[in-house]
């Protein structure tokens, strides 16, 4: 994995990641591990997509591109995989004030 692979899904990915993060209040601090984010999600999809094989830049830019198209589900695979990176961190919300996960519950 190079560094222009991730700077692809920056572009094209990285406003529909932070919506994400912010949104459902994953446990993820996009300050210090968004380049981490972005190794795994890369790793992840490269594995979903093209079956693990090695992958040219512009094959990756051009699904890229078409996985943007269908915004709904995009925003939905990219909830999986950062709820599953936000995973290793411990919690993956959040906590959250008065909020069905909270210690009070």
């Amino acid at each position: 994995m190079n560094e222009e692979a991730l700077m692809l899904i920056d572009k094209y990915l990285g406003e529909l990641i932070e919506h994400v993060v912010y949104k459902y209040h994953y446990n993820v601090d996009l300050e210090d591990e968004y380049d981490s984010l972005l190794r795994y999600i890369y790793k992840r999809l490269v594995k979903a997509w093209f079956k693990g094989q090695e992958v040219s830049l512009e094959e990756f830019e051009a699904a890229l591109r078409s996985a943007r198209k269908r915004k709904r589900q995009l925003e939905v695979l990219l909830s999986y995989l950062v709820s599953r990176y936000a995973a290793r961190n411990g919690p993956i919300y959040m906590p959250q004030g008065r909020d069905w996960y909270d210690e009070r519950y």
